[in-house]
Protein backbone atom coordinates (compact mmCIF):
# COMPACT_ATOMS: atom_id res chain seq x y z
CA UNK A 1 0.00 0.00 0.00
CA UNK A 2 3.05 2.50 0.80
CA UNK A 3 4.14 2.02 -2.63
CA UNK A 4 1.20 2.90 -4.47
CA UNK A 5 0.37 5.97 -2.04
CA UNK A 6 4.46 7.30 -2.98
CA UNK A 7 3.43 6.48 -6.48
CA UNK A 8 0.51 8.44 -6.72
CA UNK A 9 1.87 11.21 -4.57
CA UNK A 10 3.84 13.40 -7.14
CA UNK A 11 0.28 13.64 -8.74
CA UNK A 12 -1.86 13.75 -5.89
CA UNK A 13 -2.04 17.87 -6.80
CA UNK A 14 -3.54 17.67 -10.31
CA UNK A 15 -5.61 14.28 -9.27
CA UNK A 16 -7.12 16.46 -6.16
CA UNK A 17 -7.93 19.36 -8.99
CA UNK A 18 -9.11 16.95 -11.67
CA UNK A 19 -11.16 15.46 -9.32
CA UNK A 20 -12.78 18.39 -7.90
CA UNK A 21 -13.75 19.28 -11.31
CA UNK A 22 -15.00 16.66 -12.35
CA UNK A 23 -17.48 16.64 -9.54
CA UNK A 24 -18.32 20.18 -10.58
CA UNK A 25 -18.89 18.80 -14.18
CA UNK A 26 -21.36 16.03 -13.49
CA UNK A 27 -23.17 18.46 -10.41
CA UNK A 28 -23.92 20.53 -13.14
CA UNK A 29 -25.34 18.16 -15.31
CA UNK A 30 -29.13 19.21 -15.84
CA UNK A 31 -31.97 16.47 -14.54
CA UNK A 32 -29.72 13.14 -13.58
CA UNK A 33 -31.72 10.64 -12.66
CA UNK A 34 -32.02 9.32 -9.22
CA UNK A 35 -30.33 5.98 -8.66
CA UNK A 36 -32.27 3.68 -6.06
CA UNK A 37 -33.03 0.19 -5.69
CA UNK A 38 -36.84 -0.40 -5.00
CA UNK A 39 -37.99 -2.98 -2.87
CA UNK A 40 -41.53 -4.01 -1.74
CA UNK A 41 -41.28 -2.24 1.06
CA UNK A 42 -39.09 0.32 0.76
CA UNK A 43 -36.52 2.39 -1.66
CA UNK A 44 -33.17 3.03 -1.02
CA UNK A 45 -31.35 5.92 -2.75
CA UNK A 46 -28.22 5.15 -3.66
CA UNK A 47 -27.07 8.69 -4.49
CA UNK A 48 -26.08 9.36 -1.02
CA UNK A 49 -23.63 6.51 -0.75
CA UNK A 50 -22.33 8.18 -4.28
CA UNK A 51 -21.89 11.20 -2.63
CA UNK A 52 -20.26 9.69 0.36
CA UNK A 53 -17.64 8.18 -2.11
CA UNK A 54 -16.64 11.07 -3.99
CA UNK A 55 -16.44 13.47 -1.44
CA UNK A 56 -14.36 10.50 0.26
CA UNK A 57 -12.00 10.31 -2.63
CA UNK A 58 -11.73 14.12 -2.87
CA UNK A 59 -10.47 14.31 0.76
CA UNK A 60 -7.84 11.27 -0.01
CA UNK A 61 -6.37 13.22 -2.81
CA UNK A 62 -6.50 16.33 -0.79
CA UNK A 63 -5.04 14.80 2.04
CA UNK A 64 -2.41 13.00 -0.02
CA UNK A 65 -1.49 16.33 -2.03
CA UNK A 66 -0.98 18.10 1.19
CA UNK A 67 1.37 15.96 3.12
CA UNK A 68 4.97 16.43 3.08
CA UNK A 69 7.30 13.49 1.30
CA UNK A 70 7.15 11.20 4.50
CA UNK A 71 3.13 11.17 4.11
CA UNK A 72 2.96 13.23 7.58
CA UNK A 73 0.18 15.93 8.24
CA UNK A 74 -0.47 18.17 10.73
CA UNK A 75 -3.91 18.05 12.84
CA UNK A 76 -3.86 21.82 12.10
CA UNK A 77 -3.80 21.14 8.39
CA UNK A 78 -6.48 18.09 8.97
CA UNK A 79 -8.70 20.59 9.95
CA UNK A 80 -8.04 22.98 7.50
CA UNK A 81 -8.51 20.58 4.91
CA UNK A 82 -11.79 19.73 6.22
CA UNK A 83 -13.14 23.04 6.36
CA UNK A 84 -12.40 24.20 3.24
CA UNK A 85 -13.80 20.45 1.42
CA UNK A 86 -17.15 20.85 3.73
CA UNK A 87 -17.32 24.47 2.31
CA UNK A 88 -16.99 23.09 -1.41
CA UNK A 89 -19.21 20.43 -0.81
CA UNK A 90 -21.77 22.89 0.85
CA UNK A 91 -21.22 25.34 -2.83
CA UNK A 92 -21.70 22.25 -4.57
CA UNK A 93 -24.77 21.54 -3.36
CA UNK A 94 -26.15 25.27 -3.44
CA UNK A 95 -24.92 25.60 -7.38
CA UNK A 96 -27.59 23.22 -7.76
CA UNK A 97 -30.17 25.13 -7.28
CA UNK A 98 -29.61 26.81 -10.42
CA UNK A 99 -29.53 23.96 -12.54
CA UNK A 100 -32.88 22.97 -14.39
CA UNK A 101 -34.19 19.76 -12.73
CA UNK A 102 -31.40 19.73 -9.92
CA UNK A 103 -32.12 20.69 -6.82
CA UNK A 104 -30.71 21.65 -3.25
CA UNK A 105 -30.26 18.71 -0.59
CA UNK A 106 -29.51 18.66 2.66
CA UNK A 107 -29.06 15.11 3.12
CA UNK A 108 -26.44 15.11 -0.05
CA UNK A 109 -24.35 17.42 1.84
CA UNK A 110 -24.31 15.42 5.38
CA UNK A 111 -23.28 12.60 3.08
CA UNK A 112 -20.42 14.78 1.69
CA UNK A 113 -19.44 15.35 5.28
CA UNK A 114 -19.57 12.32 6.34
CA UNK A 115 -17.62 10.82 3.05
CA UNK A 116 -15.05 13.84 4.02
CA UNK A 117 -14.64 13.03 7.87
CA UNK A 118 -13.74 9.82 6.89
CA UNK A 119 -11.29 9.90 4.67
CA UNK A 120 -9.46 12.23 6.57
CA UNK A 121 -9.82 10.20 9.56
CA UNK A 122 -8.51 7.01 7.46
CA UNK A 123 -5.49 8.99 5.99
CA UNK A 124 -4.94 10.09 9.81
CA UNK A 125 -4.81 6.44 10.94
CA UNK A 126 -3.77 4.82 8.04
CA UNK A 127 -0.19 7.16 7.29
CA UNK A 128 0.18 6.98 10.77
CA UNK A 129 0.76 3.40 11.01
CA UNK A 130 2.30 3.36 7.29
CA UNK A 131 5.29 5.64 8.73
CA UNK A 132 5.68 4.08 11.62
CA UNK A 133 6.11 0.29 9.98
CA UNK A 134 7.88 2.10 7.64
CA UNK A 135 11.02 3.65 10.15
Amino acid sequence: MLRLITAIKPYSKLLFIAWMAIILTVSSIPSLPTLKIETEKTTIRLDYLIHFCEYGVLAFLACLAYTNNQLRISFKRIVILASGLIIFAAADEFHQKFIPGRAFNLKDIYSNIAGIIAALIFCWVVFRILLRNRG
